[in-house]
């Protein structure tokens, strides 16, 4: 062999090698930052996250899908439930929490530690197991595929970078989630359907492991059925026998799977998430209404169809605004002659019809125009970007080769990269262009605050009318810094002249009679106004301090509802909080802040069952003391109505 031939064969290599070690570089250093992201990130910050550990700690700790004592547990609530049967279960399905459940016991068995003890720790061994491990497998699957088909040494380097780090799954790592599960087995199935039928590699396993794959995927993202069942048809067509004997039989184990868990589950075929809407989702437990009764921010699903469209492709949650690499999956669509006569071409068409009938079927769910949630990626797409990435190749190897292309390409990738990585340690957020425009006022999601139906001077929110009462009465306390309980009693005392209601207030054990014009207070006029000592004179400023709560007159500003469990009873009291403060020097001429926030509830005497008080410096943050009044007991409770 001449050196010339030897030259040749060296410089013909330089390209193989240098992908090559881009390829390891990219995987590695893939590994190392996901990892580090994984570790920074927690296991209980998303209620998505918390319903899938709730129901993998119930499987091992107590041997039921009913998680109705972990998630009531601090820390482990989660809006993801269902109420079925008098118990709560998850929304997700059963199918991967009962696979990764195993994995929890296994871990638990052999380092002794406890989802409940050790929640990170064990958090990270299971993710590090179920994505980080898997999903660098279907990168270098992706990689392969990639180096086949691809022609152009730039192009490759670009859409293995694309792979590992511009695409959204890339946060969704860090947490517990079906979708980079799902992806992942996809990749899997897709890789060894393409060597199939492109390549000709028809050996039985490759078969049976595609339906295997295949349907495990599907089983994780369940709008993918589309795929299984194209995916089926393909190989159908290439080998009828040995997609009927292998891949059929091998994609019904995990089939059987999802609906046998789903049943132990359930008691029915039927998934929990086809529930929404009714009442296993809208339901009110001891006093609390689920989220889904009362939807918050993005989850209220305000848009208009062709809004929605558009934030789904160009606009705050957009494929293409966020990811704008998939410009160039598009321009391959569009030039679909480039590509008609690839071996690829049955996938090429499958990844087209499969983007359309996953969009079309979402725009059809009106009630659920949600965009995924908070989030930062329409989180039903995310199973198809292998197909996108992979889309790309004629169009990039045919028109690829000028810098007409490859700039604004480069560019792309930018966008793509920064959307991918903006979200430091978990995916539960909203895009960056979300939060763009909502800053610029595009877009506004959030609830408008309650507001009072009168102006509010007092934390007293409510005067009993009629014949005297003496089941009408509530006692608040609080622990004082010398360790002492303090207790302030309001007792209803009856009607009084002038249409004033006498109500006995006692303090510290000290009873005073004050009286009371119900009128003056609906009114909105300030406690020195609608309340009078008994014989009618005008209240000390010491009482009119007590009585606002703060030193000054400042009305009360709505803040927000919140549904509260108290000690005094089972369900939880409805409530209006609301809040005032005022600035104030003190004997030694510095200013403080003293603000009360106050819990109003209608379904309590005197309308109200707790506030706290706080003084802080004059920037209001830095807080110097706090006191918390909670409600002790009372005469009775009264039925809920319509907070104001």
């Amino acid at each position: 062999m001449s050196m010339s031939t030897l030259d040749s064969e060296s410089t013909s290599n330089q390209p193989s090698r240098l992908i090559g070690w881009f390829a390891f570089f990219l995987l590695f250093s893939f590994v190392v930052l996901i990892t580090a992201k994984l570790l920074g990130s927690g296991a209980l910050k998303s209620a998505n996250d918390r319903s899938r550990w709730c129901a993998v700690y119930s499987l091992v700790e107590e041997n039921t899908y009913q998680i109705d004592k972990i998630q009531a547990r601090p820390g482990w609530g989660t809006i993801d439930i269902v109420r079925h049967n008098d118990h709560f279960y998850s929304t997700k399905p059963p199918l991967l929490p009962r696979l990764v459940a195993e994995i929890y016991r296994a871990v638990k068995a052999v380092t002794g530690m406890n989802l409940l003890d050790n929640t990170e720790a064990v958090a990270r061994i299971i993710l590090i197991i179920i994505n980080i491990i898997p999903m660098t497998i279907a990168m270098w699957l992706m990689f392969k595929l990639i180096r086949t088909y691809c022609d152009n040494l730039f192009w490759q380097l670009f859409l293995m970078t694309a792979t590992c780090w511009g695409t959204l799954l890339v946060p969704f790592l860090a947490v517990f989630n079906n979708h980079t599960i799902g992806t992942t087995f996809i990749i899997y199935s897709l890789y060894l359907a393409i060597t199939i039928v492109a390549q000709e590699k028809e050996s039985w396993w490759r078969f049976g492991l595609c339906g295997l794959f295949a349907a495990f995927g599907v089983c994780n993202e369940l709008p993918a059925a589309a795929y299984g069942l194209g995916l089926f048809f393909i190989l159908l067509k290439n080998n009828p026998k040995k997609t009927l004997l292998c891949f059929v039989p091998l994609a019904l184990v995990p089939i059987g799977g999802f609906f046998l868990t789903n049943y132990h589950a359930t008691g029915g075929w039927k998934p929990f998430y086809m529930y929404y809407g009714t009442e296993k989702y809208l339901f009110v437990f001891e006093g609390k209404p689920s989220y889904w009764l009362d939807p918050q921010g993005i989850d209220q699903g305000k848009d208009s169809f062709p809004v929605y469209l558009m934030h789904c492709l160009v606009g705050h949650h957009g494929i293409f605004s966020l990811s704008p690499i998939y410009l160039l999956t598009l321009g391959s669509w569009l030039t679909c002659f480039l590509w008609w006569k690839s071996k690829l071409r049955p996938f090429h068409l499958l990844g087209l019809a499969l983007t359309f009938i996953v969009i079309a079927f979402y725009m059809t769910k009106t009630e659920n125009y949600n965009y995924g949630g908070v989030s930062v990626a329409l989180r039903w797409t995310l199973w198809l970007i292998p197909f996108w990435l992979l889309a790309m190749i004629p169009f990039l190897n045919r028109c690829g080769g000028t810098w007409f292309l490859k700039v604004p390409a480069l560019a792309f990738l930018a966008v793509s990269l920064f959307s991918a990585w903006y979200p430091a340690n978990s995916p539960w957020t909203q895009p960056w262009l979300y939060n763009v425009m909502e800053a610029r006022g595009w877009i506004d999601y959030s609830v408008p605050r309650p507001k009072f139906d009168r102006k509010v001077y007092s934390w007293i929110g409510e005067i009993p009318e009629g014949e005297k009462q003496d089941d009408y009465w509530v006692e608040l306390q609080t622990e004082a810094y010398n360790g002492e309980t303090q207790i302030i009693r309001l007792q209803d005392s009856g009607p009084a002249e002038g249409g004033n209601r006498l109500i006995t207030v006692t303090r510290n054990g000290e009873e005073k009679e004050y009286l009371f014009s119900r009128k003056s207070l609906e009114a909105g006029l300030p406690p020195v106004t609608f309340i009078h000592n008994r014989d009618g004179s005008e209240i000390s400023e010491e009482d009119q301090t007590f009585f606002r709560g703060v030193p000054k007159r400042r009305p009360y500003a709505s803040s927000r509802i919140r549904h509260i469990k108290t000690k005094v009873r089972t369900d939880a009291f409805k409530s209006h909080v609301g809040y005032t403060h005022t600035d104030v020097a003190n004997s030694a001429g510095v200013m403080h802040r003293y603000q009360r926030d106050v819990w109003f509830s209608d379904e309590v005497p005197f309308g109200l069952f707790q506030f706290v008080d706080r003084v802080l410096d004059t920037n209001g943050k830095d807080v110097i003391s706090r006191q918390v009044w909670e409600i002790r007991a009372a005469g009775k409770f009264l039925p809920r109505k319509q907070v104001k």
